[in-house]
């Protein structure tokens, strides 16, 4: 079952990651924003995941996964798991990422200023 909130988060998304994807150059030149490009390219994997996830599987009234039911969750099978464990690692991946390149950008700011 399709929630509203993650097909709209996957199609903003999908739309700025596009637009990151197409402007490489300019983003190159702001040392800002390139810290933030690894970290969201990872989101965008967890959101699409997440609503390949919703994704009806099996019979009429089964689903792929949903959180709030055990029983239709373990219907979904194999691959609601997968897709379970591919968003949560896609979001800890980024969290990982933005942690280090902040810590990096940080870091490289304070021995370009002494």
């Amino acid at each position: 079952m399709f929630q509203f909130g993650e097909i709209l988060t996957l199609g903003l998304g999908t739309v700025a990651a596009i637009y990151l994807l197409t402007n490489r150059g300019a983003i190159a030149r702001l040392p800002a924003l390139r810290v933030l490009v690894i970290p969201f390219i990872l989101m965008t994997v967890a959101w699409v995941a997440t609503v390949l996830e919703g994704i009806p599987g099996g019979g009429a009234r089964t689903i792929v996964f949903l959180q709030g039911s055990a029983t239709i969750a373990r219907q979904g099978g194999l691959a609601s798991e997968l897709l379970n464990v591919v968003e949560h690692l896609a979001y800890t991946a980024a969290a990982v990422a933005l942690l280090v390149g902040v810590w990096r950008a940080r870091r490289l700011g304070r021995e370009g200023t002494s």
